[in-house]
C-alpha cells in the first residue's frame, strides 16, 4: 500500500470518457462506489471530451484523468514508453487494462515500473472471421505478451475470456455490473411511450444502444427495418461513433427516416429500455453485453446475435438468440412480440444480485482485485 494518504492507488486505462461506452460505464459504476478511503482511482483515457463526458463526473468522485495518446497515433514503441513516463511519475499500487490486445504492453510497462499488481481486462470477443484476418500473427504476439506480463486474468463473459487468454485459461469472471435502484423505474410503459410520444398503443418500439462501430453491425438493422417499412413499429437508435454519419446517410438513402429515429446519448437508459418492446443487438462480436444486461434489468425483451455468449442470458426469459446471416428470422421474431408487455423487475434484481450483477456484490470483487 502506498504511504501517501494510506491508500492503495489504482490506475484504469480504457479508451474514453464519452458516455456512450459500456466499459465506461462499467468503470464509472464502480468509482462512484467504491471506498474512497481505502482506494484512489485514477483513469488514463485517449479521448476526455468536455461535452456528453463523463469527465466532470469523474473529477467530482476525486479521479484524475490522465490524458494518452491511443497505439496508432504513437506507435508501438511511444505507446510502451508514454506508460514507463506515467507509471514512473506517479506511485501505482495497481494499473488495469481494459484495452483487450494492447493490455500486454500496458502492462508490460507496469512491470518494468515495478508495479506488483497488473490486472488485465477482457470486455469483448471476436468470431472466426476476425482470427482469420492478416493481423492474427501480430494479435497473437500481444496476446502472449498480455499472458506474460499480467498478474491477474479477469473477463467478463467465457467468450471474452478465451479470446484474448485463450482456452482452458484460468481467469476470474466479473459480469458487468449495474446500480439496479436506476433500474426501478417507476412509471408504466404505456406512460413512457406516451412521454416519447408514441400515442398509439399498437405501434412497436425497437430500441438499440450503442457506439456506431462495425463491431456492433448496425447496418443490420437497416435491412430489417426496409422489410418492416409497412408496419407499425418505428425503431430507436442511441449512441455515437465513428460510423454514425455514414449510417444516417444509408437510412436516408434508403427513405428510412420515419422508422428509424436517432436520440443521441442518452442519460435515461432505464426509461427508454422499459419503453421499448424489444432491444435489438446484431453484434459480430461483443464480450457479455452491458445493455442486455440492463435491458434485462427493466424487465424488455432483447433480440441478439447468436455469436453472443449464452451468458448474457440470466434465465428470466427475456433473451432470444439469432443468426445474423437472416434479416426475415429478425422481422418473424418482431412481428410476433406483443406489444406493451410488461415483466415485473422485483424477482429479476433479486438473482441479479445473487449472480454478482449488483453494484454492491460486484464491488466485493473489485476491491479483492486491488487488495491482494
Amino acid at each position: 500500500m502506498s504511504m501517501e494518504e494510506g491508500k492503495i492507488r489504482v490506475l484504469e486505462v480504457f479508451d474514453s470518457l464519452e458516455i456512450s461506452g459500456g466499459v465506461q460505464s462499467v468503470v464509472m459504476n464502480m468509482v462512484k462506489e467504491i471506498d474512497k478511503s481505502k482506494f484512489q482511482i485514477d483513469f488514463a483515457v485517449y479521448d476526455a471530451p468536455k461535452e456528453r463526458s463523463y469527465q466532470t463526473q469523474a473529477e467530482e468522485y476525486g479521479v484524475k484523468v490522465h490524458k494518452i495518446s491511443n497505439f496508432s497515433e504513437a506507435g508501438i514503441v511511444g505507446f510502451y514508453k508514454q506508460f514507463v513516463k506515467l507509471l514512473g511519475e506517479n506511485k501505482y499500487d495497481a494499473v488495469h487494462a481494459h484495452n483487450l490486445l494492447h493490455n500486454g504492453i500496458i502492462l508490460l510497462a507496469a512491470k518494468k515500473c515495478g508495479i506488483k499488481n497488473r490486472i488485465s481486462h477482457s470486455h469483448q470477443s471476436f468470431d472466426d472471421r476476425n482470427n482469420k484476418s492478416p493481423r492474427n500473427i501480430i494479435s497473437g504476439i500481444f496476446k502472449k505478451l498480455n499472458l506474460f506480463a499480467a498478474t491477474k486474468r479477469v473477463a467478463c463473459s467465457d467468450l471474452a475470456a478465451e479470446f484474448l487468454y485463450g482456452k482452458k485459461k484460468d481467469y476470474i469472471f466479473l459480469p458487468n455490473a449495474l446500480d439496479l435502484e436506476r433500474f426501478k423505474v417507476d412509471e408504466s410503459k404505456i406512460q413512457l411511450r406516451h412521454d416519447f410520444g408514441i400515442n398509439d398503443d399498437s405501434k412497436k418500439a425497437l430500441l438499440h444502444i450503442g457506439r456506431f462501430s462495425a463491431m456492433k453491425n448496425q447496418f443490420f438493422l437497416i435491412e430489417i427495418m426496409k422489410k418492416l417499412r409497412d408496419e407499425n413499429c418505428v425503431l430507436y437508435m442511441c449512441g455515437e461513433g465513428e460510423l454514425k454519419d455514414e449510417f444516417f446517410s444509408k437510412v436516408k438513402e434508403e427513405k428510412l427516416e420515419e422508422k428509424i429515429i436517432y436520440l443521441g446519448l442518452r442519460k435515461d437508459i432505464p426509461k427508454l429500455l422499459k419503453m421499448s418492446d424489444v432491444m435489438l443487438l446484431p453484434s459480430l462480436f461483443e464480450g457479455l453485453s452491458v445493455s442486455c444486461v440492463e435491458a434485462q434489468a427493466v424487465g424488455t425483451k432483447a433480440f441478439i446475435s447468436s455469436n453472443l455468449s449464452k451468458q448474457t442470458d440470466l434465465g428470466f426469459g427475456l433473451i432470444d438468440f439469432l443468426p445474423i446471416d437472416n434479416a426475415d428470422i429478425w422481422v418473424d421474431k418482431i412481428n410476433k412480440i406483443k406489444c406493451i408487455e410488461e415483466h415485473p423487475t422485483e424477482e429479476i434484481h433479486q438473482k441479479m444480485q445473487q449472480l454478482n450483477f449488483g453494484i454492491n456484490e460486484n464491488l466485493k470483487v473489485w476491491e479483492r482485485l486491488y487488495e491482494k
